[in-house]
C-alpha cells in the first residue's frame, strides 16, 4: 500500500487511477490494511506535505494497491502535529477510511497483550523510489529491544530500511502477525524504528457513552479485522491462501490450547459482541480467571480479543482450554454498553459447548460446571435485565440500591527538585477501593510547569481508561506540595480538543506535605478522623470564615477552629489574595479539616463575594455527604463549559479532599525510576 497526495483525477489510459509518472504515485509513505477498508500507518507518513494537520472532517489522501489508486480520509492521528524538528514522537500512527471501498486483504493483527515482540527474525514492507519508479520491497531484521515505555521498538541493521518504508507493517514470521509498523530509518546508524500496535489502544475513548460498534473507532476497526478473518476462514476459496492457513503451516499455535482455526472462530465471535462496558470490569474478570493481577501493561486491555490474549501462554494443556473456555462464558453473559446482535451471545456459548464436548482431555466435570455456569448467570442476568436486557443482577456484595460501590481512583503526584529551578517529577498510579496503589507512569527526569499538561495528557488517559465506570469516572487525585495546591490541573485535557479534566471528571487536591504524621495517635488524630468520619456521613454545614458579605475577616484562632462542630465544611472566599493565605489555609488543615474549598484569585477580576458564598454553599448543602462533593463540583464545572450562568461561581473552585484514613502512599520516599 503507497500512501501519496491525493489524486488529481484519472490516469490516460482510463484505468481509474494515475499514470506512473504522475505526483500522486510519489509516495509519502507505506500502509497497510488492518481491516476492510481501514489503512494502517504513521501519522508523519498521512499528514506529510502542506496542511498536514488534521481539520474537521479528517484530511484526503491517495492510496495506490493492488494496481489501482483511491481516495482515503485519515479519520485518526497521533499526534497530529510534529512539535519540533526531529521524528514525530510516538505512537506516530494514524488510520485511513477509504472514500472509495474496494476489495482487498487485510493482515493478521497480533491479540498477545504482552511480550508482543520477538527475539527471532521479522519482516518489514514497504515501497521505495528506484530511477524514478516506485516498487514494493521487503526485507529481514531483528528486534533488538524496545525504546522507552511508548511502544517503540529497536530494529537491527540486517537489511537496509529505505526510504517510503515509513508505514509499513513489521511482520513476525514464526507467529504468522502483525506486530510493529514501521516508523523511521536510523540515518548514518544501524537499524531502525518500529511502532508496537498496541498502540492502537490508545485510540481515544468515545466523548458520549457508546450506543453503537460506530461510536467507538478501535472497536469498529479491531472487530471489523476479526470477522473479516474468520469470514475468509470459513468461506474460504480453495486458491486462495488464508491467514489461518498460514498459521496452521507455521505452527504457529503449536502447544497451545487453541488451533488456528478455532483461534480465528473464537476471536470472529467475540467481535460480534459489544465491547465490555470498561476496562476495569475487563480486566477484573480476567484477573480471577487467571488467579493473579495482570501487571506491567504498556496499556491496558480494551476488547475481549485483548483479554483473550492475556490467557495465552499462562498454562499449558487442558487448564488453559478450561481458562478460556470459562472466559467465553463470562463474556456471553457480560453486562453491555449496548444490546448484543439476535443470537450473538447463543453462538459463542454454543461454540464453546462444542469444544467442551469434543475435547476428550477436559473432564465431565469440568462440562458440567461450565454449563451450570452459563445457565447461572443467564438466569441471574434474567432476573435484573437492565436498560438493555442484558445486565447482570447485583450480588451478595454489591451495594444496596443508593449507595455508590468503592471506586478505584487514579492519583498523581508531582513533586518539585528541590536542585533544579522549575523542574518537577511526577508518578501516576491507580489507587483501588482498598487501598491498594498500582503504579502506571513516572517521569523522574524532571519536566518544566508549563510542560507538565502535554506530558501528562497521554498517560493520564491511560490511568483513567483503566478505572473509569459507566456514567462514574475516576476521581484525580492531585498530590502536590502547599505551594502548588493551586496549580489549574482541572483545566487541563488529555485531548487538544477534548473537554477539560474538571468536566469529566472529579478533581480534588491533597497536600504532599502533610502538617500531620498519617500515623500520629493522640487527641489532635483522633479529632482528624472523627471530622472525616462525620462529613462522610452527613449532613454537612458550609461555614465561610475569611469574608463577612464582601468584607474580608481574620480567619478564626486555631482554639476556635478546633472547637467549630464536626460536620462544619470550611470555605476560603480569601485565600488566594490574602497576604497570609497559605498560612490561614495550613491553621484550617491543621485544625482537622479534611475537607476545604477555596478559590484561586485572577488578577483583574472583579470579586462578587455573595454569590460565591451562596453557590458554595449551596453545592455543599445539597450534596449531603462529603463523599458525594467531588462530583457536585465537577457538575458546576461542567455547567461553567456550557456558560451556565449558575455555574460561574465555580471557575478557579478548589476542592482539598485529605482523607487522613488512606495516607499517600510513599510521601517519605523519593521517585524511583522503574
Amino acid at each position: 500500500m503507497r500512501v501519496h497526495a491525493p489524486p488529481p483525477g484519472y490516469a490516460p489510459d482510463g484505468s481509474g487511477g494515475p499514470s506512473a509518472g504522475d505526483v500522486a504515485v510519489r509516495p509519502w509513505g507505506s500502509g497497510f490494511f488492518v481491516a476492510p477498508n481501514w489503512v494502517l500507518t504513521c501519522a508523519h507518513v498521512a499528514l506529510r506535505g502542506e496542511g498536514g494537520a488534521v481539520a474537521d472532517g479528517g484530511r484526503e489522501v491517495g492510496l495506490t494497491f493492488d494496481g489501482r489508486t483511491v481516495r482515503g480520509r485519515v479519520e485518526w492521528a497521533e499526534p497530529r502535529e510534529n512539535p519540533g524538528s526531529g521524528l514525530w514522537p510516538a505512537p506516530d500512527l494514524a488510520l485511513i477510511r477509504l472514500l472509495d471501498p474496494a476489495p482487498h486483504a487485510c493482515v493478521w493483527l497480533t491479540e498477545r497483550t504482552s511480550k508482543v515482540f520477538t527475539r527471532k527474525e521479522v519482516a518489514f514492507f514497504g515501497c521505495m523510489e528506484v530511477d524514478g519508479e516506485v516498487e514494493d520491497v521487503s526485507g529481514r531484521c531483528t528486534i533488538r529491544g524496545e525504546l522507552g515505555r511508548d511502544g517503540k521498538l529497536r530494529l537491527g541493521n540486517e537489511d537496509e530500511i529505505p526510504s517510503g518504508a515509513s508505514g509499513g507493517p513489521v511482520v513476525d514470521l514464526a507467529r504468522g502477525e502483525v506486530i510493529g509498523v514501521l516508523k523511521a530509518r536510523r540515518g548514518g546508524q544501524d537499524g531502525g524504528l518500529a511502532i508496537s500496535v498496541l498502540q492502537l489502544r490508545g485510540l481515544p475513548l468515545p466523548q458520549l457513552p457508546a450506543r453503537a460498534e460506530s461510536d467507538d473507532l478501535f472497536q469498529r476497526v479491531v472487530h471489523g479485522h476479526d470477522r473479516h478473518h474468520a469470514d475468509r476462514h470459513r468461506l474460504a476459496d480453495t486458491n486462495r491462501t488464508t491467514w489461518t492457513d498460514a498459521h496452521n503451516l507455521l505452527g504457529a499455535t503449536a502447544g497451545r490450547a487453541l488451533s488456528p482455526g478455532m483461534r480465528t472462530e473464537l476471536l470472529g465471535l467475540l467481535a460480534e459482541l459489544p465491547p465490555p462496558v470498561s476496562t476495569s470490569s475487563l480486566l477484573a474478570a480476567v484477573d480471577e480467571l487467571r488467579g493473579q493481577p495482570c501487571e506491567n501493561l504498556p496499556l491496558a486491555p480494551r476488547s475481549w480479543r485483548d483479554g483473550l490474549g492475556l490467557l495465552y501462554d499462562l498454562r499449558r494443556g487442558q487448564s488453559e482450554l478450561e481458562t478460556i473456555l470459562r472466559y467465553c462464558v463470562r463474556v456471553a453473559t457480560a453486562e453491555r454498553p449496548y444490546e448484543a446482535a439476535h443470537g450473538a451471545e447463543r453462538r459463542l456459548w454454543n461454540w464453546a459447548a462444542a469444544v467442551a464436548a469434543r475435547e476428550r482431555d477436559l473432564s465431565r466435570g469440568f462440562r458440567n460446571d461450565l454449563g451450570r455456569e452459563w445457565l447461572s448467570r443467564v438466569n441471574a442476568r434474567r432476573m435484573d435485565p437492565g436498560p438493555s436486557g442484558v445486565r447482570v443482577a447485583a450480588g451478595p456484595d454489591d451495594p444496596p440500591p443508593g449507595e455508590a460501590a468503592p471506586a478505584s481512583s487514579v492519583l498523581l503526584e508531582i513533586d518539585r527538585r528541590g536542585w533544579e529551578r522549575d523542574s518537577y517529577d511526577w508518578r501516576i498510579a491507580i489507587v483501588d477501593a482498598a487501598g491498594d496503589v498500582r503504579p502506571v507512569a513516572e517521569g523522574a527526569d524532571g519536566t518544566r510547569l508549563g510542560e507538565l499538561p502535554q506530558r501528562l495528557s497521554a498517560p493520564l488517559a491511560e490511568a483513567f481508561r483503566r478505572c473509569d465506570e459507566p456514567d462514574r469516572p475516576a476521581v484525580l487525585q492531585v498530590a502536590v506540595v502547599r505551594a502548588l495546591l493551586e496549580l489549574p490541573v482541572e483545566t487541563w485535557r488529555t485531548r487538544p480538543d477534548g473537554p477539560s479534566l474538571g468536566e469529566l471528571r472529579p478533581v480534588v487536591v491533597r497536600p504532599a506535605d502533610p502538617d500531620y504524621d498519617p500515623d500520629e495517635v493522640g487527641e489532635d488524630a483522633a479529632l482528624r478522623r472523627a471530622r472525616w468520619k462525620r462529613v462522610q456521613a452527613g449532613p454537612m454545614e458550609p461555614v465561610v470564615l475569611d469574608c463577612d458579605q464582601g468584607t474580608p475577616v481574620p480567619v478564626p484562632v486555631d482554639a476556635e477552629l478546633r472547637f467549630r462542630g464536626l460536620y462544619s465544611v470550611p470555605i476560603l472566599c480569601r485565600a488566594s489574595e490574602a497576604e497570609d493565605g497559605p498560612a490561614a489555609l495550613r491553621r484550617v488543615t491543621g485544625a482537622g479539616y479534611g475537607v476545604v474549598l477555596w478559590r484561586r484569585e485572577r488578577a483583574g477580576r472583579d470579586r462578587v463575594c455573595s454569590d460565591f458564598h451562596r453557590g458554595v454553599e449551596r453545592t455543599v448543602a445539597d450534596a449531603g455527604q462529603a463523599d458525594r462533593l467531588p462530583e457536585a463540583v465537577r457538575r458546576l464545572r461542567a455547567d461553567l463549559a456550557r456558560r451556565e450562568p449558575e455555574a460561574y461561581i465555580s471557575q478557579d473552585l478548589i476542592l482539598l479532599f485529605d482523607d487522613p484514613t488512606r495516607p499517600l502512599p510513599g510521601t517519605d520516599q523519593p521517585l524511583e525510576t522503574p
